[in-house]
C-alpha cells in the first residue's frame, strides 16, 4: 500500500512539474529574439507620380491597394497593378451617407479570395464593404455598407481585420473601453471573444493601465487563411499569436523586451498611456503571409534613423530572419509564397512617398 502511495504522489508531482513547464513554454520571462541573419533588400521603383499622404497597402490578385488623400481626387482606396505599377482607379467616398466613410483612412483590410475591401468605419459604426471585379477589362468596385453585432461598434478601425467568410477579428480599444480584448464576430451575431492578457507589473488595482498598454500600442494582424492572428507592442514588445479557425484561443506568448510607458493617471478607468522616450521601440506594423510574420521592428531607441528593419517569424513566434532597407517603409504587403513584397515607402532624395517591389527570396 505504501508503495502505491509514494508511486502516485510521484506521478503528481511529474504531471504539476509537466504543466508547469507547459504553461512555460508559452508564456516566458523577457529574451531579445536572436535572428539567424540580417539580409540586406534593393527595391525596385514601380510608380513615384502618384502623389498621396501616408496610408496603408494591402493586395488582391494582380492589384495593389493603397489608402490616403491624393493630388488628384478625394477618393480614400488606389488601385494599382502589381506588374508595371501603373494607376488603374480610385474608389471610396469622403462622407456620412450611404457606403460613406468620415475620413481617409491607413486601416483596412482584405479578403483575397473574395476580392473584397473592407473598412469599418469608427465614427459612424458600421463596416463598408468594396467587391472588387473586372467587368469586360474593366475594374467595376461595388460597395454596400452593413452594421456589425454591438460588441464591436466601438473598436477602431485599423484594428479589425477580415478572416474570410464574412468573419472579421477586432481589438479592444481603451478609448473607447469595449468589453471583451478581441472579438471574433460575423456580419449578424458574435462567434467568439478572449479577455485574456499577459501580465506586467502594475498592482491589481491599476489592471486597466496595462490592458490600455496594450490597447494603445497594439499592433493587429491576420493569416492569410484566417486560422490565427497576432497581436505585438512597441514602447517594449510582447508578441502574442492567436488560434482563431472556431473560438479564440490564446497559442503562444513571447516576451522580447519589457514594456516601458508613460501614463498621466492611473486610478481612472480608461488610462491614456504613451510611449516612453528611449526604450525599445518594438513591433509597431506587421504584413502575414501563411508561413511568416513580417514586423516592422527596432531594438534600439526609436529616435534613431537607420532605415527600416522587418522582422520576420515563423508561426510559433520563433525569429526567422531580418530585412534591412536603407530607407523608411510606411507600409508593407508580402506574397503569400514569401518571394516578393511591396511598399510604400519615403524617398530620401526627392523626400516624397513612392510605391515600390522588393524580392525576399
Amino acid at each position: 500500500m505504501k508503495k502505491k502511495h509514494v508511486f502516485f504522489l510521484l506521478l503528481s508531482c511529474f504531471a504539476f512539474l509537466q504543466c508547469k513547464n507547459s504553461t512555460e513554454s508559452v508564456d516566458e520571462g523577457y529574451a531579445a529574439p536572436v535572428f539567424p541573419e540580417t539580409k540586406e533588400i534593393t527595391v525596385e521603383c514601380l510608380n513615384d507620380s502618384f502623389i498621396f499622404d501616408i496610408g496603408g497597402i494591402d493586395q488582391l490578385d494582380t492589384l495593389l491597394i493603397c489608402s490616403g488623400k491624393t493630388d488628384i481626387n478625394d477618393y480614400v482606396f488606389h488601385l494599382f497593378s502589381k506588374n508595371s505599377g501603373a494607376y488603374i482607379k480610385s474608389f471610396g467616398t469622403i462622407g456620412q451617407g450611404p457606403c460613406e466613410i468620415s475620413w481617409p483612412v491607413m486601416g483596412y483590410s482584405t479578403d483575397r479570395k473574395e476580392d473584397k475591401v473592407y473598412c469599418y468605419d469608427a465614427m459612424q459604426t458600421k463596416m463598408v464593404e468594396y467587391a472588387i471585379r473586372n467587368h469586360n477589362g474593366e475594374i467595376v468596385v461595388e460597395a454596400n455598407e452593413y452594421m456589425l453585432p454591438p460588441e464591436t461598434k466601438n473598436t477602431r478601425g485599423d484594428m479589425c481585420f477580415s478572416i474570410g467568410n464574412g468573419q472579421f477579428i477586432t481589438a479592444y480599444s481603451s478609448f473607447f473601453g469595449n468589453s471583451y480584448r478581441f472579438i471574433k464576430t460575423a456580419s449578424v451575431d458574435t462567434v467568439s471573444t478572449c479577455n485574456e492578457y499577459p501580465r506586467l507589473n502594475e498592482p491589481d488595482e491599476f489592471i486597466a493601465v496595462e490592458h490600455s498598454y496594450f490597447s494603445y500600442m497594439g499592433r493587429l494582424a491576420v493569416k492569410p487563411n484566417g486560422k490565427k492572428f497576432v497581436h505585438a507592442t512597441w514602447s517594449g514588445c510582447i508578441l502574442e499569436i492567436f488560434d482563431c479557425k472556431e473560438t479564440i484561443r490564446p497559442s503562444v506568448t513571447k516576451r522580447f523586451f519589457e514594456p516601458e510607458y508613460k501614463v498621466t493617471k492611473k486610478n481612472v478607468k480608461y488610462p491614456f498611456v504613451q510611449c516612453a522616450e528611449n526604450v525599445v521601440n518594438g513591433i509597431w506594423g506587421m504584413a502575414c503571409t501563411d508561413a511568416r510574420i513580417y514586423a516592422k521592428y527596432r531594438d534600439d531607441s526609436r529616435y534613431k534613423n537607420s532605415g527600416t528593419l522587418i522582422a520576420v517569424f515563423d508561426w510559433e513566434g520563433n525569429p526567422a530572419g531580418m530585412l534591412h532597407f536603407d530607407d523608411g517603409l510606411y507600409d508593407v504587403v508580402i506574397e503569400n509564397n514569401d518571394k516578393y513584397g511591396y511598399a510604400i515607402m519615403r524617398d530620401k532624395k526627392d523626400e516624397g512617398i513612392k510605391l515600390v517591389k522588393f524580392k525576399i527570396d
